[in-house]
C-alpha cells in the first residue's frame, strides 16, 4: 500500500498561514486511480499511523483541513486530531445521504468545525448555510453571489474562504470583502521588488549568485560584495555567531563567516536572504516553499539513481530558484529565468525539459496532490510510492529544522 498525502497552506489577508489542507490518494499500481472502495481495513489502519505519526511535521501545530470522503467519515479519521486542530469539509453530496447526514450531524455536535465546498447562499440553501462553520467557494464565481455569500457570513457569525485565488485582482476582490481565509497560487508567487529603499538591487543579488555557482568560488570576491551590504553583512554575521554559541567563539568578519558556514550553506542561505529581502510582501510561506521543493527535488534525483543521482546538487539548485519564478506560463518563466546565473539544464528542468524535468514536475505534482502525474512520473523517475512518500515527510522535517535559517 502507498499512502501519499501532502500538505496546501491556507492563508489569511496577510499572507500568514493559518491552516494546512491535507491532500491524500490511497494510491499504487494496484490501485493507480487511488479508489476508496478498494482499500483494505488494514491499509486503512496503515493510513491512520502514518498520519498520526507524521502529524508535528505536516501540520507544524496548525488546524488540519481536510476534505472529507465516505472512507474518511466512515473509519473516525477526525478522531486522529483534537477538536480545535481540525476543519472537516464535507461535500453537499455526502449530506444527502441519511447515513452519512447523521454521521456529519453528529461530528457537528461533538464540536468539530465543519465547512462546506463550492457554497454560494439562497434561501434554498439555508439549512446547509446553518450547518456550516466555514463556507468555501470558487473565486471564479459571480461576484455579486460571491459578495452576497460573504456578507450573509458576516452577519451570522460564519467564516469564508476564497478559492483559486490565482491573481491580484482576484487577491483584491476578496481582501475587499473582508474574507476569513485565502486558497490558490496568488501567494506562492514571488512579488519581486527590485527597486525597494534599503534592500538589495537584482543586480547585486545575481552577482553574488553568480559569483557562488561559478566553477570555482572565490571567497575573497564572495567577501567582499557581501561586505558592501550591511543587512547581508549583519544578518550573516548573526547567524554564524548563532550556531558558534556553544564553542565560545565570535565571528567579526564576513571572511570567517563564510569559511566556516562552507560554500554549500552559503548559496542556500544567501538565495533565501536574497528571496526574502526581493519578496517583502511575500509570505514566509514561499521560503518554507523554496526550500522544501530543493530538498525533495534533491532526494528524488538521489533515489532515482543514474547519471541524474550523482548531480543531486544542481537538482537541489533547480528546486530552490524554481520559486522565484512564480508563474507556470511559458513566456513569463522565460523571462524569468532569463538572468538567473545557472546552468541551462537547471531552466531548462524548471519547464519540464531536459534531464532534469521529470523530477521537478514530480515534486511539483507531489505538493499540489497531482497524484495521476504521481504515479506517472514516479514510474519515469524510477522511485516507489512509498520511499516518495517517504521522502516527503523527511523533506518537511528538513524545512521544520532549518526554516528559519534566513531569518
Amino acid at each position: 500500500m502507498s499512502f501519499l498525502i501532502s500538505r496546501q497552506a491556507v492563508f489569511n489577508q496577510s499572507g500568514g498561514t493559518e491552516m494546512y489542507e491535507m491532500l491524500y490518494s490511497f494510491q499504487s499500481k494496484k490501485n493507480p486511480n487511488g479508489d476508496e472502495k478498494l482499500v483494505s481495513a488494514e491499509e486503512i489502519q496503515e493510513a491512520k499511523d502514518y498520519i498520526t505519526l507524521n502529524m508535528n511535521t505536516l501540520f507544524d501545530e496548525r488546524p488540519a483541513y481536510i476534505r472529507y470522503s465516505p472512507l474518511l467519515l466512515d473509519n473516525n479519521f477526525n478522531e486522529l486530531f483534537l477538536k480545535d486542530k481540525l476543519v472537516i469539509e464535507i461535500p453537499t453530496v455526502m449530506l444527502a445521504d441519511p447515513v452519512s447526514l447523521q454521521k456529519c450531524m453528529r461530528l457537528k455536535r461533538l464540536g468539530y468545525t465543519i465547512a462546506l465546498s463550492g457554497f454560494l447562499y439562497d434561501e434554498e440553501s439555508e439549512e446547509l448555510f446553518n450547518f456550516a462553520d466555514i463556507l468555501r467557494f470558487d473565486i471564479h464565481s459571480d461576484s455579486d453571489e460571491i459578495a452576497y455569500t460573504v456578507k450573509k457570513c458576516h452577519e451570522r457569525g460564519k467564516r469564508a474562504m476564497a478559492d483559486n485565488v490565482e491573481e491580484q485582482e482576484h487577491f483584491e476582490f476578496a481582501r475587499e470583502l473582508d474574507v476569513d481565509y485565502i486558497r490558490g497560487d496568488f501567494f506562492s508567487k514571488p512579488v519581486l521588488e527590485t527597486k525597494r529603499s534599503g534592500g538589495p538591487m537584482i543586480k547585486t543579488f545575481l552577482q553574488i549568485l553568480a559569483l557562488l555557482y561559478s566553477p570555482d568560488p572565490n571567497i575573497e570576491y564572495i567577501s567582499a560584495v557581501i561586505s558592501t551590504d550591511p543587512v547581508l553583512t549583519i544578518k550573516l554575521l548573526k547567524v554564524i555567531n548563532q550556531l558558534c554559541a556553544d564553542k565560545g567563539n565570535t565571528v567579526s568578519t564576513v571572511r570567517q563567516a563564510l569559511v566556516m558556514l562552507g560554500i554549500d550553506r552559503l548559496k542556500e542561505w544567501i538565495y533565501l536572504v536574497g528571496l526574502q529581502r526581493l519578496n517583502r510582501n511575500s509570505p514566509g510561506e514561499i521560503l518554507r516553499l523554496a526550500l522544501f521543493r530543493a530538498r525533495f527535488c534533491e532526494r528524488i534525483s538521489r533515489n532515482s539513481g543514474g547519471s541524474v543521482g550523482s548531480r543531486s546538487n544542481e537538482v537541489y539548485l533547480m528546486g530552490l530558484i524554481s520559486i522565484v519564478t512564480g508563474s507556470r506560463d511559458a513566456e513569463a518563466l522565460a523571462k524569468a529565468l532569463a538572468d538567473l546565473p545557472v546552468s541551462a539544464e537547471i531552466k531548462e528542468g524548471i519547464t519540464g525539459g531536459g534531464v532534469f524535468g521529470d523530477i521537478f514536475f514530480l515534486s511539483y505534482s507531489y505538493e499540489r496532490g497531482d497524484w495521476n502525474n504521481v504515479l506517472m512520473l514516479s514510474q519515469t523517475c524510477n522511485i516507489d510510492l512509498q520511499v516518495l512518500a517517504n521522502e516527503y515527510i523527511n523533506a518537511q522535517k528538513f524545512v521544520k529544522k532549518y526554516g528559519n535559517f534566513a531569518s
